[in-house]
This record gives C-alpha cells, structure tokens and sequence, in this order.
C-alpha cells in the first residue's frame, strides 16, 4: 500500500500549488524584464534574472528536486557551457543557482506562456535539423558572448537517460572561437538517495512532457547534481578540434562518476 499511497499524496499535494506557482510565476517574471527594460538594466544584471533563479528553484523543490553542484564553479561571463542533455529539467537545475542564456530547439518560443517568458529572458533559438540556420545561431551566441554573458547549450543535440553521451556536434563550438570565449564542461546527473540513476528524470522516447511532470511529482529524495569541468581555452583550436577537446573532458566526467556510484553501491 505504501508504494502507491505517498508517491500519490505527493502528487495530489504538490501539483495543484506547482500549477499555481508556474502561473504566477510568468507574471512576476514579466513584470520584472519590464522594469529591467524600463531602467535599461543588462540582461544578467536585473530583475528578470532573479526572480528566474527564484522561480526555477522553487519548481525544483516542488517536485523534490534538490540540486547540488560539485567540481568546478561556473566560470564567470563570458563562457560557453557545454552540457549532457537529460530532461527539460535541465534548464531549471541550471537556471536556479546561475544567470545563464540558453540555447533551445524552436518549438519552445511557441510553448504556451513559458515561451514567451524564455524569450523575454534572452533565451536563444534553433531549428534541429537545418543546418542552413547554423550561420546565423553562431553569430547569435557570439554577440550575447560579447555582451558578456554565459551561454548553455546541449551539443548532444537531444535528450538521453544520462547513463552515457552521444558524440557532440562540432557547428555551435564556433561561437566560443569567434568571440574568444573558453567553453566549461557540464554534466548533469539525476540521483535518488541510494545513489542510483533516476529512471523517471530523463524526457526521452517521446514521452508526453504533461504525463511526465506527474511522475516526477511522486517522486521523493531526487538529486539533480551539476558537475562542472575545467574551462578550455579555444585559442588557436578549430570547432572540431575544440569540440573533441570537451567530449573527451565530458566522457572522463561521466566515467569518474559512474566508478563513484558504484563505489557507493
């Protein structure tokens, strides 16, 4: 009885205050980037950001979530943050503790309300499968380094279980060379609290993101844990060259904390 009564008293407790949280949440963000814009504040400077970080946090612990971050600290503006893809999770564990952009898949700009909200925040777009639009998100992740400002994206190019990564797209790392930005490594776990890999955290096989939301709801003592990596110059490296330079940094990561859960085991 037990397996099945507090995994759904959790989700008929948190859903209803997640929904309400997320509605009000848009509104304050909104009302933020609009005084942001009003006073002419830089985008990882004002109002907007925070109460981001704010927002982002809360939904965590909503769904208990907990985050923790070891290895290196994100490196300060401007820099490339490569990361391991797992779940849309993923921008709220990074959003939460770091003023970040990202780099998203276009069909979120139409996503109902957190669309527009990641607009307003600065959140960067990009059509998978066109590699025609390359040029131009290239050039659009090297201005807002310029700006300077830290800009995530996930060179996987989609979402896994986190057990393993699929090898990197080379095109994007070009943004780092252009604007002569080092790109830091990032990997993402989603933990329970025996240490093993949580199997309901990863957004892969076409899963329905509303049915998923109400499985993670249920869940308890989830860890989300950001590893950061060395930052690596990418002077005199070309895209591939600095591409192969970060998975190989990546692939050491994910093999250091596989041999540490098993270790814990």
């Amino acid at each position: 009885m037990r397996r099945w009564f507090w995994p759904n008293l959790r989700r008929v407790l948190r859903i209803p205050v997640l929904l309400l949280h997320v509605a009000v949440g848009v509104l304050v963000i909104l009302a933020c980037v609009g005084i942001d814009r009003l006073l002419r504040r830089p985008l990882h400077r004002g109002l907007g950001r925070r109460a981001q970080r704010v927002w982002c946090h809360s939904i965590c612990w909503l769904l208990g979530v907990r985050i923790r971050q070891t290895g290196e600290p994100i490196a300060p503006p401007p820099v490339l943050l490569a990361s391991n893809h797992i779940s849309w999770l993923d921008i709220l564990v990074i959003s939460a503790d770091h003023r970040v952009s990202f780099l998203s898949k276009e069909e979120v700009r139409r996503w109902p309300g957190i669309g527009f909200v990641a607009t307003c925040l600065g959140t960067l777009y990009v059509q998978r499968g066109n590699p025609r639009a390359a040029p131009q998100v290239v050039a659009d992740m090297t201005e807002r380094l310029r700006y300077p400002d830290r800009v995530v994206f996930f060179p996987e190019g989609t979402t896994t279980r986190g057990t393993g990564l699929l090898p990197l797209k080379h095109r994007l790392f070009q943004a780092a060379i252009d604007a002569g930005a080092p790109v830091q490594p990032l990997l993402l776990r989603y933990l329970n609290a025996d240490g093993s890999v949580n199997a309901r955290a990863p957004f892969v096989d076409k899963q329905n993101l509303i049915v998923q939301v109400i499985r993670l709801a249920g869940e308890s003592g989830v860890e989300a844990r950001i590893i950061g990596g060395a930052p690596l110059s990418s002077d005199g490296l070309d895209r591939a060259a600095l591409r192969n330079a970060v998975e190989r940094r990546m692939r050491d990561m994910l093999l250091s904390q596989n041999r540490h859960e098993v270790a814990i085991k």
